[in-house]
């Protein structure tokens, strides 16, 4: 039993409303291959397609409008590529098919400008990874050589310097892996699990350490896996679920205890899934397993909610029409699921099934939950409890917003003296997770206090929220 749930027989008898899709406007251009990023406003752009020809074009879903409007082209047509949101708040668009050139969107103008291009060539689904400086990781992938038209599965490993906005190449990984898994940990370190290596599944794991510049290989998952997913959850364990050993798909999980190096079996998800994504949901505390449904009990694909604690599933349902779920979707910062277009499908009764491009979209609304604080204001937002705590010497400080707030975020010492102020700025509703180093305090006592204003509460009206962490060194 969990929660009034019951789960028999990979269905529950009782379906909880965790939130519902929502169909909204259709894209201007129906797309497949293409990359999405939400904005610092809170819009989402689209950029590309590998649609009879690879294109160049975009788009924007704005959310004041409830329409989707064409935005600037890029400078190059890209397929198979990646937007990655930079803390400047401009968007870099990353390689693609036959492509190792990169360039930059500035939101605010919404034009395009060349970037320095990566140093080695691949399209077939490496890693990407924000670390936790903001610059951004790419490692192995791979790529069809056109003169052999051999397979080519590769080791590199770069990262794109934010702050001199050049690629600069790494050390390579122990092993060639594509169509693995990369996870941020706590620490700062990379993650990298399982794929596809020498046309061969593997269970083979690797941590990067950006200080170091160094892969160091460590226990194996317990299954071979490609196409899976993982996801950090909050206590720092890395979550993994499904893939492909070659054949038959999995619906097995498991979870990587970063701290004693070690894997452990947790129970199956629903369904059998590959190529899946995997989102957490803070206001019910699950997690939100989407598409890659290799056995669907009707020809929909599904999601499913799965919980972290318990590590149990919970519940499966089918997703409202017939679409690949994969790389078209994302979770944006108020913890909704946005789907942008793809190729939808159909498979008739006794024929072969078949698909096409797709211009529609999609969100996933969360359904979240009012907090009793004693103050009825205080439900603008929710400030969590730093995690770890008590921490050495770094941690993360998270919080809710209900609402676009003026947002200050200060650190105090026992005596009430001011230490830091880790962000003081206008920020959309939301969920937001900040990052402390306290490397250069001593030990002791410490407090964070959340303070928010805007104009649903008054101009000269703000709310304050203090908690305590304690660093042990």
């Amino acid at each position: 039993l969990v929660g009034s749930e019951m789960c028999i027989r990979d269905r529950c008898s009782i379906a909880q409303n965790y939130g519902n899709w929502i169909e909204l406007d259709s894209m201007n251009v129906a797309r497949v291959g293409h990359a999405m990023v939400e904005l610092p406003n809170g819009n989402i752009l689209v950029s590309g397609s590998g649609i009879d020809s690879i294109q160049a074009s975009a788009e924007i879903y704005d959310f004041s409008l409830g329409k989707w409007r064409q935005t600037t082209p890029m400078n190059i047509a890209r397929d198979s590529h990646t937007l990655v949101l930079l803390e400047s708040g401009k968007v870099l668009a990353i390689g693609g098919y036959k492509e190792q050139s990169c360039e930059l969107f500035n939101p605010e103008n919404e034009t395009w400008t060349m970037a320095d291009s990566i140093p080695t060539y691949r399209w077939i689904r490496p890693s990407i990874t924000k670390l936790k400086n903001g610059n951004i990781l790419v490692a192995g992938g791979g790529y069809i050589d056109s003169t052999t038209h051999d397979l080519i599965t590769l080791k590199a490993a770069e990262v794109y310097d934010v702050w001199s906005k050049e690629w600069k190449t790494l050390s390579s990984m122990n092993i060639s892996r594509r169509q693995h898994t990369a996870t941020l940990l706590q620490d700062g370190r990379v993650l990298v699990t399982g794929g596809f290596n020498e046309n061969l599944s593997t269970n083979e794991c690797e941590i990067y350490d950006p200080v170091a510049d160094s892969w160091t290989m460590v226990e194996p998952m317990l299954e071979n896996r490609w196409d899976h997913s993982a996801i950090l959850l909050k206590n720092g364990n890395v979550f993994v679920s499904g893939g492909n050993p070659l054949y038959p798909w999995l619906k097995s999980c498991e979870v990587y205890n970063a701290n004693e190096n070690q894997w452990f079996s947790v129970d199956d998800m629903l369904a059998y899934r590959t190529g899946h994504k995997i989102y957490y949901l803070s206001e019910i505390d699950k997690l939100y397993i989407l598409g890659g449904d290799a056995q669907p009990e009707t020809t929909e694909d599904t999601w499913e909610i799965y919980d972290p604690i318990s590590l149990t599933p919970v519940y499966k349902e089918s997703f409202p029409v017939n679409i690949f779920l994969d790389y078209n979707n994302l979770q944006m910062s108020n913890e909704n699921l946005f789907l942008a277009s793809g190729a939808e499908y159909e498979i008739p009764a006794g024929g072969l099934p078949y698909s096409w491009p797709s211009k529609r979209s999609w969100m996933f609304d969360v359904i979240t939950h009012v907090h009793e604080d004693g103050d009825n204001k205080i439900k603008e937002f929710k400030l969590e409890q730093n995690y770890p705590n008590p921490f050495n010497p770094t941690t993360t400080i998270s919080y809710t917003l209900k609402s676009s707030s003026i947002v200050k975020l200060v650190i105090y010492n026992s005596l009430g003296q001011e230490i830091s102020v880790l962000i003081n700025k206008k920020q959309l509703a939301g969920f937001y997770e900040i990052y402390f180093n306290a490397s250069d305090l001593p030990s002791g006592v410490y407090y964070y206090q959340l303070t928010i204003s805007n104009n649903e509460l008054g101009i000269n009206k703000t709310i304050k929220q203090t908690k305590k962490m304690v660093l042990i060194r």
